[in-house]
């Protein structure tokens, strides 16, 4: 028997954003021919006027892709690996800034994870989020920089309260031309075979409850429940851009025509 990682994706710009860019780039690195390093799963919400988002949110992950493929398969500090893009991203993104006045409020969110055989290495900047399911619960991994999230752990506000809170989306760190520096938060979480991985943008998990996307998420394949999940998010209004990317291990007997990663690749 050997690990199979079945991915989903899904993005869509949100129905009650129709007709505007959409700001939230995700990507999937999976290996290959040409790539035998662990999958890199990679999801940025921009933000910023004049598609000020949409670029940052672009550099981020195109960026950090680049840093992620110059390293060895013998490299294995992957939380190192992690910093260094997310901190290279960054300083790209500043850079780029400096070239456009009305890039000069560009800025994104960032959630990251290297899924390894028993271990999800996890990095993020922003409120974009990265949870674990399995039949039992369903769990944030990884910590939203923003305001209310602060009040929650501060136990100044209930987290019923920070779904409806005015300023639920101001954040308190993104990669951001007008900031110099940033601190990632890392993590490294075991997983077990059928847990499943799930980064998101806000624009799923505010509107989509908890409660649902575990139902989701224990029901259906991958690429299936990233899909349902999108609908949902736009059955509840839609207010924001939704990306998803799904990961899930399990146990199958190798074959001759079997390869170690499934999944769409790119999205």
């Amino acid at each position: 028997m050997k690990d199979s990682l079945k991915i989903g994706v899904a993005v869509d710009v949100g129905e009650s954003r129709k007709g505007k860019p959409n700001q939230d780039f995700t990507s999937v690195l999976l290996p290959g021919w040409f790539n035998q390093k662990q999958p890199l799963l990679l999801l940025s919400d921009g933000m910023g006027a004049y598609g000020g988002g949409e670029i940052a949110s672009k550099i981020a992950v195109r960026t950090i892709l680049k840093v992620y493929k110059h390293y060895s398969r013998k490299q294995v500090n992957y939380i190192e690996i992690l910093e260094r893009g997310i901190r290279t991203a960054h300083k790209e993104i500043i850079r780029q800034s400096k070239r456009k006045k009305e890039l000069e409020w560009m800025g994104c969110t960032i959630v990251a994870a290297i899924p390894t055989v028993n271990v999800i290495h996890l990095a993020n900047v922003g409120d974009s989020r990265a949870y674990l399911v399995n039949v039992s619960a369903i769990k944030q991994i990884n910590y939203d920089h923003s305001l209310v999230a602060e009040q929650v752990r501060l136990g100044l506000i209930t987290e019923l309260e920070a779904r409806t809170h005015p300023k639920k989306n101001v954040l308190t760190l993104s990669l951001s031309a007008r900031r110099d520096t940033v601190q990632p938060y890392f993590s490294e979480i075991p997983w077990q075979e059928d847990d499943v991985l799930l980064l998101c943008s806000d624009g799923l998990w505010g509107p989509v409850t908890e409660a649902q996307i575990q139902a989701v998420l224990l029901e259906l394949d991958p690429q299936q429940a990233a899909e349902k999940l999108v609908k949902l998010a736009n059955i509840s209004g839609g207010p924001d851009n939704i990306s998803v990317i799904i990961a899930t291990r399990r146990k199958k007997p190798v074959t001759s025509e079997d390869t170690d990663i499934t999944g769409p690749g790119i999205a």
